[in-house]
């Protein structure tokens, strides 16, 4: 099962909760107490949609720094310099944005010091990684730009997705910015290749 089939399954599980608490209208929390939820799954105001984009764009966002921390000492070419220190500053920030409403709705945030293996859509393998490492000068700004355009076309996918079938009224606005703001960098990074 891939990371996305154990993102899915995670969510389904718990919201598989919800319904069966409904009855009582509430569950054991962690420490004991009672954790009011919702009486059925429509109540809830998310939906898995909103879980899987807001989880998935924190790994998506936080493989966008790793890119980003490969290009000092490898690169020269301002414009990919200038945009792995836009990438490190923006996208780090993002993960919090997005990590807000997982803890507010009771779902663990990925763990940054044990990411899951990526096999989502767009992310990199090691071997890709890998690659990039390798590299320098024209060939690792060529190759990285290259790899940087797939990773962001997946986001502003993902986040399309997000903006078309989420529920939640703040993950569906930031899921819009999010997709105007993957395509403008996709557009930029596409320019700049050609």
């Amino acid at each position: 099962m891939g990371a996305r089939g154990v993102a899915v399954a995670g969510v389904a599980a718990v919201l598989g909760l919800v319904t069966m608490v409904s009855a009582s209208g509430c569950a054991a929390a962690p420490d004991g107490g009672a954790v009011k939820v919702a009486a059925s799954y429509d109540d809830l105001p998310y939906n898995l949609t909103d879980v899987l984009f807001r989880r998935e764009m924190i790994l998506h966002y936080r493989q966008g720094v790793t890119l980003a921390r490969l290009v000092p000492g490898r690169s020269r070419d301002p414009y990919v310099r200038g945009l792995a220190e836009r990438l490190t500053g923006e996208e780090a920030a993002q993960v919090e944005e997005l990590a807000v409403s997982l803890r507010m709705w009771q779902f663990t945030v990925p763990d940054s010091d044990k990411p899951p293996v990526h096999q989502m859509e767009g992310m990199l393998t090691p071997a890709q990684l890998l690659a990039l490492k390798g590299r320098s000068g024209p060939a690792f700004d060529r190759l990285w730009l290259t790899t940087l355009a797939r990773h962001t076309d997946y986001g502003a996918r993902l986040a399309d997705k997000a903006r078309d079938e989420g529920k939640d009224a703040a993950t569906v606005a930031l899921a819009r910015r999010t997709a105007a703001a993957q395509k403008t960098r996709l557009t930029e990074i596409v320019s700049h290749l050609s």
